[in-house]
């Protein structure tokens, strides 16, 4: 069989196909060789200067991700600092009672949806393809609109607290008084939060994608990384846990922009409905948490002892049971 080239103004390949073993073993020249060389070369350069910051390979992004959520955290950490300044004496007077309540707010708020699940998105961002034996993730430019996603929101959520805008009502945004809270407090941290969660969503496709599609030949998934594993786990649970949040936030939005009584039980609406939308997130968010400590405990302990793990289906079967 010989194939020829279609009709179109660039070239196609011509020649037999499939090729034979005597043009498989055919020497590639040196200058051919060379030309190849520099174009994939070119072709994976990190961009300079402000192009940068245009970059989507998963080793850019991942740094990224890591210390935009290290600098939220950090912040989140000073946030502590002052409430417990505050906390420290009876009568205290250091921190007005109003800023008290946000910077209550904005401390759980950064470290639950800046921080933890961030930071671990970010780190699996990182290393999942090196641990793969892959160039890349397999959607490079959805890895950096997750980052930028969550960039945005975070800068609005965490923000807020400059501006004496920050929302007043807890993390966890309780109605009546999240909903009835005077100000655009809330409306700015369920703005924000939208963002990050598309961000987290993004991540979690990312992550499940990766360990599935991005896998080196004769590796199966029954002997991949444990650290895989628990990545497609997490992923999975992100996107179980996520999107009752956003459908959350978009109830809530509605009742405070548009007086849509959603959870006024006055007017046939639940306050408890937001309670379970918000918690069929937040207990998944423990796991999501926690795992990827126990995966890296999984990938350094047998490395650092130099014998393979015992029980590694056992230790995968926990881990699909957990997230399960």
């Amino acid at each position: 069989m010989t194939r020829t080239p279609p009709d179109s103004a660039l070239p196609g390949p011509s020649g037999p196909w499939p090729p034979t073993e005597a043009m498989l073993n055919e020497p590639v020249p040196e200058a051919v060789r060379t030309a190849q060389a520099d174009r994939l070369r070119k072709a994976w350069e990190t961009p300079s200067g402000w192009r940068y910051w245009t970059a989507v390979n998963n080793s850019e992004v991942g740094r990224w991700y890591c210390m935009t959520a290290l600098v939220f955290m950090l912040m989140a950490g000073v946030m502590a600092l002052l409430i417990r300044a505050q906390l420290a004496v009876p009568e205290n007077d250091l921190i007005p009672a109003d800023r008290f309540n946000q910077l209550f707010t904005m401390h759980g708020s950064a470290m639950m949806f800046l921080f933890a699940v961030p930071l671990f998105e970010a780190i699996s961002i990182l290393l999942l393809p090196g641990m793969l034996g892959a160039r890349d993730m397999p959607f490079p430019r959805l890895s950096a609109y997750g980052y930028w996603c969550f960039l945005i929101g975070g800068i609005f959520v965490i923000g807020s607290i400059f501006f004496d805008a920050a929302p007043r009502a807890g993390w966890f945004m309780y109605p009546p008084l999240a909903t009835e809270d005077e100000g655009p407090g809330s409306d700015i941290w369920l703005l924000g939060l939208s963002f990050i969660e598309v961000a987290s969503i993004a991540a979690a496709v990312e992550l499940i994608v990766g360990s599935l599609k991005c896998r080196p030949p004769g590796m199966r998934v029954n002997i991949m990384p444990l650290y895989a594993w628990y990545v497609l786990v997490v992923g999975a649970m992100i996107l179980f846990a996520f999107p009752p949040l956003i459908a959350g936030d978009f109830l809530f939005e509605l009742e405070r922009s548009f007086d849509w009584p959603f959870f006024d039980p006055t007017r046939g609406g639940d306050p408890m409905l937001w309670q379970h939308l918000f918690w069929i997130f937040g207990h998944p968010e423990v796991y999501i948490i926690f795992l990827p400590s126990i995966a890296i405990a999984a990938m350094i302990i047998p490395t650092v002892a130099r014998r393979p793990i015992v029980g590694y289906s056992w230790i995968v079967l926990s881990a699909v049971g957990t997230g399960f």
